[in-house]
């Protein structure tokens, strides 16, 4: 059986909606077997902070933690849960260096599980070769 093509997904918006969607697309093609790769850079960046999702909201202005509230009660994967099986998955979290000294982000206040690594673009564009790319 051939190898399943990477998947690199590049979130760079700070809208808790796109960081969700982005989540879920990767939570499923790990799931499906393929490798993923999240970048962050631009204000998604801060979503890879701790306190990071509590800060957020979606365009339309509503917390990130009422969407995730309103996701779980339909049946829809929240935020925490997708993280939690993202975790468990082989799939590479990369927060964008000069996203970093941008938003003046501390590496220190990055998130723990998944683990994520500090990377540039060009890094990224290397490891993407012969992949799939998705812009969120």
């Amino acid at each position: 059986m051939p190898a399943k093509r990477p998947m690199t997904l590049l979130v760079i918006s700070g809208a808790a909606e796109r960081i969700h969607m982005a989540l879920m697309t990767g939570a499923t093609a790990a799931a499906m077997g393929r490798p993923v790769t999240f970048f962050f850079s631009k204000s998604a960046a801060r979503f890879l902070t701790r306190a990071g999702w509590q800060a957020m909201q979606t365009s339309d202005g509503e917390p990130a933690p009422e969407m995730d509230a309103a996701l779980e009660a339909r049946g829809v994967a929240d935020s925490a849960v997708l993280l939690d099986g993202i975790a468990a998955l082989n799939v590479r979290f990369v927060a964008c260096d000069s996203a970093l000294r941008e938003h003046d982000i501390d590496p220190g206040t990055l998130i723990t599980r998944p683990h994520v690594e500090i990377g540039g673009l060009a890094e990224m564009i290397e490891k993407g070769e012969g992949g799939d790319w998705l812009t969120f």
